[in-house]
Protein backbone atom coordinates (compact mmCIF):
# COMPACT_ATOMS: atom_id res chain seq x y z
CA UNK A 1 0.00 0.00 0.00
CA UNK A 2 3.04 2.20 0.65
CA UNK A 3 4.71 2.20 -1.89
CA UNK A 4 3.31 -0.33 -4.92
CA UNK A 5 1.53 1.70 -7.07
CA UNK A 6 0.17 0.60 -10.29
CA UNK A 7 -2.90 1.76 -11.12
CA UNK A 8 -4.79 4.81 -10.38
CA UNK A 9 -6.99 3.30 -8.35
CA UNK A 10 -4.16 2.18 -6.30
CA UNK A 11 -2.78 5.97 -6.21
CA UNK A 12 -6.80 6.45 -4.91
CA UNK A 13 -6.51 4.00 -2.38
CA UNK A 14 -3.51 5.01 -1.10
CA UNK A 15 -4.54 8.33 0.00
CA UNK A 16 -7.65 6.67 1.83
CA UNK A 17 -4.75 4.50 3.56
CA UNK A 18 -2.68 7.97 4.40
CA UNK A 19 -5.75 9.37 6.20
CA UNK A 20 -6.40 6.16 8.32
CA UNK A 21 -2.69 6.29 9.34
CA UNK A 22 -2.92 9.84 10.13
CA UNK A 23 -5.35 9.91 12.58
CA UNK A 24 -4.81 6.52 13.76
CA UNK A 25 -0.74 5.51 13.59
CA UNK A 26 0.97 8.83 12.60
CA UNK A 27 3.92 7.56 13.26
CA UNK A 28 4.53 4.13 12.45
CA UNK A 29 7.10 1.17 12.51
CA UNK A 30 6.70 -1.46 9.62
CA UNK A 31 8.40 -4.23 10.53
CA UNK A 32 8.37 -5.70 7.54
CA UNK A 33 10.81 -2.62 6.05
CA UNK A 34 12.49 -2.13 9.90
CA UNK A 35 11.45 1.03 8.42
CA UNK A 36 9.94 3.96 10.84
CA UNK A 37 7.14 5.80 8.56
CA UNK A 38 5.47 8.94 9.10
CA UNK A 39 2.33 10.47 8.02
CA UNK A 40 1.30 14.11 9.33
CA UNK A 41 2.15 17.30 7.64
CA UNK A 42 3.76 18.86 10.28
CA UNK A 43 5.93 15.62 11.55
CA UNK A 44 6.51 14.74 7.78
CA UNK A 45 7.97 18.74 7.65
CA UNK A 46 10.05 18.08 10.64
CA UNK A 47 11.58 15.01 9.27
CA UNK A 48 12.47 16.77 5.48
CA UNK A 49 13.70 20.33 6.98
CA UNK A 50 15.57 19.40 10.78
CA UNK A 51 19.06 17.79 9.36
CA UNK A 52 20.66 17.68 12.09
CA UNK A 53 18.20 15.13 13.49
CA UNK A 54 17.16 13.37 10.40
CA UNK A 55 19.92 12.89 8.01
CA UNK A 56 20.28 12.64 4.41
CA UNK A 57 24.02 10.89 4.92
CA UNK A 58 22.91 7.40 4.68
CA UNK A 59 25.31 4.53 4.04
CA UNK A 60 24.63 2.54 0.48
CA UNK A 61 22.55 -0.38 1.69
CA UNK A 62 21.30 -1.84 -1.83
CA UNK A 63 23.73 -4.09 -4.27
CA UNK A 64 23.84 -1.22 -7.27
CA UNK A 65 25.16 1.58 -4.70
CA UNK A 66 27.37 -0.70 -2.89
CA UNK A 67 28.97 -1.62 -6.71
CA UNK A 68 28.93 1.85 -7.42
CA UNK A 69 30.94 3.01 -4.65
CA UNK A 70 33.53 0.33 -5.48
CA UNK A 71 33.65 0.23 -9.56
CA UNK A 72 36.94 2.08 -10.72
CA UNK A 73 35.75 3.20 -13.84
CA UNK A 74 32.86 5.45 -11.97
CA UNK A 75 34.43 8.68 -11.34
CA UNK A 76 31.85 9.47 -8.70
CA UNK A 77 31.57 12.22 -5.96
CA UNK A 78 29.55 13.30 -3.27
CA UNK A 79 25.97 13.62 -4.10
CA UNK A 80 24.24 16.14 -2.97
CA UNK A 81 20.93 14.50 -1.86
CA UNK A 82 23.09 12.28 0.42
CA UNK A 83 25.07 15.36 1.84
CA UNK A 84 24.13 17.11 5.36
CA UNK A 85 25.48 20.65 6.52
CA UNK A 86 27.74 22.30 6.73
CA UNK A 87 29.39 20.02 4.15
CA UNK A 88 25.62 20.13 2.01
CA UNK A 89 26.25 23.65 1.95
CA UNK A 90 28.92 24.79 0.95
CA UNK A 91 28.50 22.06 -2.19
CA UNK A 92 25.25 23.13 -3.00
CA UNK A 93 26.29 26.71 -3.17
CA UNK A 94 28.79 26.21 -5.24
CA UNK A 95 26.24 24.51 -7.69
CA UNK A 96 23.23 26.99 -6.86
CA UNK A 97 24.52 29.80 -9.39
CA UNK A 98 23.24 27.27 -12.49
CA UNK A 99 19.76 27.57 -10.81
CA UNK A 100 19.16 31.45 -9.82
CA UNK A 101 16.56 33.10 -11.80
CA UNK A 102 18.73 34.83 -14.16
CA UNK A 103 20.70 32.11 -15.34
CA UNK A 104 17.37 30.18 -15.66
CA UNK A 105 15.82 33.13 -18.06
CA UNK A 106 18.48 32.69 -20.71
CA UNK A 107 16.70 28.68 -20.86
CA UNK A 108 12.92 30.53 -21.34
CA UNK A 109 13.46 30.37 -25.34
CA UNK A 110 14.59 27.28 -25.89
CA UNK A 111 12.40 25.67 -23.88
CA UNK A 112 9.16 27.61 -25.59
CA UNK A 113 11.07 26.48 -29.22
CA UNK A 114 11.86 22.57 -27.86
CA UNK A 115 8.38 22.63 -26.99
CA UNK A 116 6.63 24.10 -30.05
CA UNK A 117 9.04 21.28 -32.38
CA UNK A 118 7.59 18.79 -30.33
CA UNK A 119 3.51 19.91 -30.77
CA UNK A 120 4.16 20.52 -34.51
CA UNK A 121 5.27 17.04 -34.94
CA UNK A 122 1.65 15.99 -33.55
CA UNK A 123 -0.93 18.10 -33.88
CA UNK A 124 -1.76 17.17 -37.76
CA UNK A 125 -2.31 13.52 -36.31
CA UNK A 126 -4.59 14.61 -33.59
CA UNK A 127 -3.72 12.21 -30.93
CA UNK A 128 0.18 10.67 -29.32
CA UNK A 129 1.28 9.15 -26.78
CA UNK A 130 1.96 12.14 -24.39
CA UNK A 131 5.00 10.38 -22.00
CA UNK A 132 6.95 9.45 -25.15
CA UNK A 133 6.03 12.16 -27.34
CA UNK A 134 6.63 15.37 -25.33
CA UNK A 135 6.93 14.66 -21.94
CA UNK A 136 9.82 12.76 -21.65
CA UNK A 137 11.80 14.44 -24.38
CA UNK A 138 10.93 18.08 -23.09
CA UNK A 139 13.35 17.74 -19.91
CA UNK A 140 15.83 15.53 -21.64
CA UNK A 141 16.69 17.75 -24.20
CA UNK A 142 16.68 20.88 -22.08
CA UNK A 143 18.78 19.37 -19.14
CA UNK A 144 21.19 17.83 -22.01
CA UNK A 145 21.28 21.84 -23.47
CA UNK A 146 21.78 23.14 -19.94
CA UNK A 147 24.90 21.33 -19.65
CA UNK A 148 26.33 21.66 -23.00
CA UNK A 149 25.67 18.21 -24.56
CA UNK A 150 25.95 18.37 -28.17
CA UNK A 151 23.24 17.93 -30.46
CA UNK A 152 25.06 14.70 -32.34
CA UNK A 153 25.47 12.92 -28.41
CA UNK A 154 21.78 13.65 -27.26
CA UNK A 155 20.65 10.65 -28.47
CA UNK A 156 23.49 8.55 -26.21
CA UNK A 157 22.02 10.86 -23.69
CA UNK A 158 18.88 10.24 -23.76
CA UNK A 159 19.55 6.12 -24.24
CA UNK A 160 21.56 6.83 -20.51
CA UNK A 161 18.42 8.59 -19.61
CA UNK A 162 15.99 5.68 -20.55
CA UNK A 163 17.98 3.17 -18.78
CA UNK A 164 18.04 5.17 -15.83
CA UNK A 165 14.02 5.22 -15.58
CA UNK A 166 13.99 1.59 -16.53
CA UNK A 167 16.46 0.85 -13.67
CA UNK A 168 14.02 2.54 -11.00
CA UNK A 169 11.14 0.63 -12.50
CA UNK A 170 12.78 -2.89 -12.43
CA UNK A 171 14.49 -1.92 -8.98
CA UNK A 172 10.96 -1.23 -7.38
CA UNK A 173 9.66 -4.59 -9.10
CA UNK A 174 13.01 -6.35 -7.65
CA UNK A 175 13.77 -5.34 -4.17
CA UNK A 176 17.27 -6.83 -4.03
CA UNK A 177 18.22 -5.43 -7.14
CA UNK A 178 18.53 -9.06 -9.83
CA UNK A 179 22.20 -9.69 -11.06
CA UNK A 180 21.49 -8.75 -14.70
CA UNK A 181 19.97 -4.97 -13.27
CA UNK A 182 23.37 -4.12 -11.44
CA UNK A 183 25.68 -4.82 -14.43
CA UNK A 184 23.61 -3.02 -16.77
CA UNK A 185 23.38 0.07 -14.59
CA UNK A 186 26.85 0.18 -13.39
CA UNK A 187 28.02 0.22 -17.21
CA UNK A 188 25.49 2.93 -17.53
CA UNK A 189 27.12 5.14 -15.18
CA UNK A 190 30.63 4.26 -15.74
CA UNK A 191 29.83 5.74 -20.09
CA UNK A 192 28.63 8.69 -18.12
CA UNK A 193 31.63 8.92 -15.75
CA UNK A 194 33.46 8.37 -18.68
CA UNK A 195 31.53 10.69 -21.27
CA UNK A 196 31.60 13.79 -18.72
CA UNK A 197 34.78 13.29 -17.55
CA UNK A 198 36.04 13.88 -21.26
CA UNK A 199 33.61 16.51 -21.59
CA UNK A 200 35.07 18.43 -18.68
CA UNK A 201 38.72 18.22 -19.88
CA UNK A 202 37.83 19.44 -23.41
CA UNK A 203 36.02 22.30 -21.62
CA UNK A 204 39.00 23.10 -19.11
CA UNK A 205 40.99 23.86 -22.65
CA UNK A 206 37.68 25.55 -24.51
CA UNK A 207 35.39 26.68 -22.00
CA UNK A 208 31.80 27.44 -23.50
CA UNK A 209 28.49 28.86 -22.54
CA UNK A 210 26.83 26.27 -20.70
CA UNK A 211 26.51 24.33 -16.86
CA UNK A 212 30.16 22.44 -17.94
CA UNK A 213 31.79 25.30 -18.23
CA UNK A 214 29.91 27.34 -15.11
CA UNK A 215 30.66 24.74 -12.17
CA UNK A 216 34.26 24.15 -13.56
CA UNK A 217 34.42 27.87 -13.36
CA UNK A 218 32.77 28.85 -10.05
CA UNK A 219 34.69 29.43 -6.69
CA UNK A 220 33.75 29.75 -3.57
CA UNK A 221 35.80 31.37 -0.46
CA UNK A 222 38.72 29.75 -2.62
CA UNK A 223 37.13 26.44 -3.35
CA UNK A 224 35.98 24.33 -6.73
CA UNK A 225 33.70 21.29 -7.83
CA UNK A 226 36.42 18.60 -8.07
CA UNK A 227 36.01 16.42 -10.99
CA UNK A 228 34.09 13.64 -9.24
CA UNK A 229 31.56 15.99 -7.66
CA UNK A 230 30.98 17.43 -10.92
CA UNK A 231 30.15 14.36 -12.57
CA UNK A 232 28.23 13.27 -9.55
CA UNK A 233 26.07 16.84 -10.30
CA UNK A 234 25.20 15.92 -13.71
CA UNK A 235 24.64 12.60 -13.38
CA UNK A 236 22.05 13.68 -10.77
CA UNK A 237 20.81 16.13 -12.62
CA UNK A 238 19.91 13.91 -15.71
CA UNK A 239 18.28 11.37 -13.23
CA UNK A 240 16.22 13.60 -11.44
CA UNK A 241 15.69 16.61 -13.43
CA UNK A 242 14.32 14.80 -16.31
CA UNK A 243 12.07 12.52 -14.01
CA UNK A 244 10.31 14.90 -12.03
CA UNK A 245 9.05 17.37 -15.09
CA UNK A 246 8.49 14.45 -16.82
CA UNK A 247 5.80 13.31 -14.31
CA UNK A 248 4.97 16.70 -13.55
CA UNK A 249 3.93 17.03 -16.84
CA UNK A 250 1.89 14.05 -17.23
CA UNK A 251 0.00 14.50 -13.36
CA UNK A 252 -1.16 17.57 -15.00
CA UNK A 253 -2.63 16.65 -18.15
CA UNK A 254 -4.17 13.34 -15.67
CA UNK A 255 -5.59 16.42 -13.26
CA UNK A 256 -6.77 18.56 -15.91
CA UNK A 257 -8.45 15.72 -18.08
CA UNK A 258 -10.13 14.84 -14.91
CA UNK A 259 -10.99 18.16 -14.22
CA UNK A 260 -12.41 19.50 -17.26
CA UNK A 261 -13.98 22.95 -15.66
CA UNK A 262 -10.53 23.99 -14.52
CA UNK A 263 -8.31 22.77 -17.79
CA UNK A 264 -11.11 25.13 -19.41
CA UNK A 265 -10.52 28.15 -17.60
CA UNK A 266 -6.99 27.54 -17.46
CA UNK A 267 -7.39 27.91 -21.42
CA UNK A 268 -9.19 31.26 -21.02
CA UNK A 269 -7.01 32.43 -17.46
CA UNK A 270 -3.63 31.76 -18.63
CA UNK A 271 -2.66 33.64 -15.96
CA UNK A 272 -3.86 31.15 -13.48
CA UNK A 273 -1.28 28.02 -14.94
CA UNK A 274 1.50 28.64 -11.75
CA UNK A 275 -1.13 27.99 -9.42
CA UNK A 276 -3.00 25.59 -10.98
CA UNK A 277 1.01 23.74 -11.08
CA UNK A 278 1.51 24.02 -7.53
CA UNK A 279 -1.80 22.74 -7.26
CA UNK A 280 -0.83 19.38 -9.03
CA UNK A 281 2.21 19.35 -6.87
CA UNK A 282 0.11 18.92 -3.81
CA UNK A 283 -2.50 16.73 -5.54
CA UNK A 284 -0.52 13.74 -6.58
CA UNK A 285 3.01 14.84 -5.83
CA UNK A 286 5.79 13.67 -8.15
CA UNK A 287 7.79 12.42 -5.48
CA UNK A 288 5.65 10.55 -2.98
CA UNK A 289 8.48 10.44 0.05
CA UNK A 290 11.94 11.17 1.06
CA UNK A 291 14.16 8.92 3.24
CA UNK A 292 16.28 10.01 6.37
CA UNK A 293 17.98 8.41 9.07
CA UNK A 294 18.07 9.60 12.67
CA UNK A 295 21.12 11.06 14.15
CA UNK A 296 19.67 10.45 17.68
CA UNK A 297 16.70 9.09 19.39
CA UNK A 298 13.81 11.71 18.53
CA UNK A 299 10.45 11.87 19.48
CA UNK A 300 7.61 12.69 17.42
CA UNK A 301 4.04 13.33 19.36
CA UNK A 302 3.90 10.32 21.82
CA UNK A 303 6.63 8.15 19.91
CA UNK A 304 10.25 7.84 19.78
CA UNK A 305 12.20 6.71 16.89
CA UNK A 306 15.98 5.24 17.67
CA UNK A 307 19.23 6.37 16.85
CA UNK A 308 20.46 4.91 13.53
CA UNK A 309 16.57 4.41 12.05
CA UNK A 310 15.43 4.19 8.55
CA UNK A 311 12.36 6.96 8.57
CA UNK A 312 10.17 7.35 5.59
CA UNK A 313 8.58 11.11 5.50
CA UNK A 314 5.20 10.38 3.27
CA UNK A 315 4.73 13.76 1.36
CA UNK A 316 1.84 12.58 -0.20
CA UNK A 317 0.47 11.86 2.55
CA UNK A 318 1.01 15.33 4.35
CA UNK A 319 -0.43 17.28 1.35
CA UNK A 320 -3.94 15.51 2.20
CA UNK A 321 -3.72 16.40 5.39
CA UNK A 322 -6.77 18.17 6.77
CA UNK A 323 -5.08 19.76 9.92
CA UNK A 324 -2.66 22.00 6.82
CA UNK A 325 -5.66 22.16 3.68
CA UNK A 326 -9.44 22.83 3.59
CA UNK A 327 -11.29 20.14 1.69
CA UNK A 328 -7.90 18.26 0.70
CA UNK A 329 -9.74 16.17 -1.75
CA UNK A 330 -10.76 19.12 -3.84
CA UNK A 331 -8.48 19.99 -6.78
CA UNK A 332 -8.38 24.01 -6.64
CA UNK A 333 -6.22 26.10 -8.97
CA UNK A 334 -6.92 28.80 -7.26
CA UNK A 335 -5.92 27.35 -3.96
CA UNK A 336 -3.61 29.80 -1.38
CA UNK A 337 -1.85 29.60 0.41
CA UNK A 338 -0.78 26.20 -1.01
CA UNK A 339 2.24 25.07 1.43
CA UNK A 340 2.63 21.75 -0.28
CA UNK A 341 5.72 19.93 0.58
CA UNK A 342 6.25 17.92 -2.99
CA UNK A 343 9.74 19.58 -3.83
CA UNK A 344 10.78 19.05 0.00
CA UNK A 345 11.68 22.10 2.37
CA UNK A 346 14.82 23.43 4.18
CA UNK A 347 18.36 23.13 3.28
CA UNK A 348 17.11 20.23 1.12
CA UNK A 349 14.95 21.69 -1.14
CA UNK A 350 14.78 20.51 -4.45
CA UNK A 351 17.72 22.28 -6.45
CA UNK A 352 15.81 21.84 -9.58
CA UNK A 353 12.29 23.17 -8.46
CA UNK A 354 12.59 26.69 -10.34
CA UNK A 355 13.67 24.89 -13.74
CA UNK A 356 10.78 22.11 -13.62
CA UNK A 357 8.38 25.15 -12.74
CA UNK A 358 9.66 27.13 -15.55
CA UNK A 359 9.13 23.67 -17.91
CA UNK A 360 5.69 23.26 -17.00
CA UNK A 361 4.39 27.10 -16.96
CA UNK A 362 5.91 27.46 -20.72
CA UNK A 363 4.84 24.23 -21.66
CA UNK A 364 1.19 23.55 -20.50
CA UNK A 365 -0.23 26.64 -21.63
CA UNK A 366 1.24 25.82 -25.34
CA UNK A 367 -0.42 22.58 -25.12
CA UNK A 368 -3.77 24.27 -24.05
CA UNK A 369 -3.96 26.03 -26.51
CA UNK A 370 -2.78 24.08 -29.69
CA UNK A 371 -4.67 20.66 -28.67
CA UNK A 372 -8.43 21.57 -28.51
CA UNK A 373 -10.34 19.37 -27.22
CA UNK A 374 -7.34 17.54 -25.86
CA UNK A 375 -8.52 14.36 -23.86
CA UNK A 376 -7.19 10.70 -22.33
CA UNK A 377 -7.37 7.42 -23.94
CA UNK A 378 -9.33 5.30 -21.15
CA UNK A 379 -9.71 1.92 -23.24
CA UNK A 380 -6.90 0.49 -21.86
CA UNK A 381 -6.08 0.87 -17.85
CA UNK A 382 -3.79 3.93 -17.41
CA UNK A 383 -0.29 1.91 -16.14
CA UNK A 384 1.93 3.65 -13.64
CA UNK A 385 5.33 4.06 -13.18
CA UNK A 386 6.32 1.86 -10.49
CA UNK A 387 9.71 3.29 -9.34
CA UNK A 388 10.76 3.39 -5.41
CA UNK A 389 8.93 6.74 -4.27
CA UNK A 390 7.83 8.57 -7.36
CA UNK A 391 4.12 8.78 -9.41
CA UNK A 392 4.29 8.71 -13.24
CA UNK A 393 2.83 7.35 -15.92
CA UNK A 394 4.56 4.21 -18.27
CA UNK A 395 2.07 6.10 -21.19
CA UNK A 396 -0.75 8.58 -21.53
CA UNK A 397 -2.43 8.24 -25.08
CA UNK A 398 -4.12 11.53 -25.78
CA UNK A 399 -6.45 12.47 -28.59
CA UNK A 400 -7.11 16.25 -29.62
CA UNK A 401 -8.78 18.21 -32.80
CA UNK A 402 -6.37 18.09 -35.34
CA UNK A 403 -4.61 21.23 -36.91
CA UNK A 404 -2.12 21.94 -39.50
Amino acid sequence: MLDKLSTIQDVEHSYKYYQIMRDTQPVWYDEQTRSWNVFRYQDVYTVVTDHQRFSSQMKASRSLDRVLENESRIKMGKALTRLDPPLHRRYRNLVSPAFTPRALSRLSGRIEAISQELLDQVRAAGKMEFVADFAYPLPTIVIAEMIGVPTSDRPLFRGWADELLNSQIQRAEEPHDGDSNVRRMVDVFAEMSEYFDRMLEERRRHPRNDMMSELLAVELDGERLSTEDTISFCITLLLAGHVTTLNLLSLAIYCFHTHPDAMERLRKQRELMPGAIEEVLRYMSPVRALRRVTAADVTLGDVTIPKNAQVFAWLASANYDERQFAEPERFDITREPNKHLSFGHGVHFCIGAPLARMEAGIALPMILQQLPELRIETDQPLELLEGSGILGFKRLPVTFTASA
